[in-house]
């Protein structure tokens, strides 16, 4: 004895999704976008409270959006690449500026300003609720 089931009115439900999985991919990265300049606003904002050099800061490249198979990724900040003791790069002068150099006897130590973490925290907020908006406008769209 067979079983016999037939599904009928999916078809303009798979329509929907179709037309509708551009507009998320859309909306996806534009908030990305918009999270990472929200980011990089507020970094830029908590160095200069924390009085980081303002030519380092100007330095500082814009956010960039990568994209690994279904997942978009934001870098903001700088790249610290390869530790060269004789000539930092910008990346790595940043992170000694925000964590210190407590063990440094040789040249005077830095205090640690701790901007990048403040930078977190206060952007936090913002991004979240951008995010919000952004599933909001795609969970419209899909109904």
């Amino acid at each position: 004895m067979a079983i016999k089931l037939q599904l009928s009115g999916f078809d303009d439900l798979f329509e929907q999704i179709k037309k509708a999985e551009g507009n998320v991919d859309k909306a996806a990265e534009q908030c990305l976008q918009e999270s990472a300049q929200i980011m990089h606003s507020e970094l830029t904002a908590q160095m200069q409270k924390s009085g980081v050099d303002s030519d380092l800061i100007n330095r500082m490249p814009t956010p960039e959006l990568m994209r690994d198979g279904n997942t978009l990724i934001a870098r903001v900040g700088y790249k610290k690449g390869a530790y060269n003791p004789d000539d930092l790069s910008d990346g790595f002068k940043v992170v000694f500026l925000n964590y210190g150099t407590p063990k440094r006897s040789k040249h005077g130590k830095v205090e640690a300003k701790g901007f990048i973490d403040k930078a977190q925290r206060k952007a936090k907020k913002p991004i979240k609720q951008k995010q919000e908006e952004t599933l909001k406008k795609i969970i419209g769209e899909l109904q």
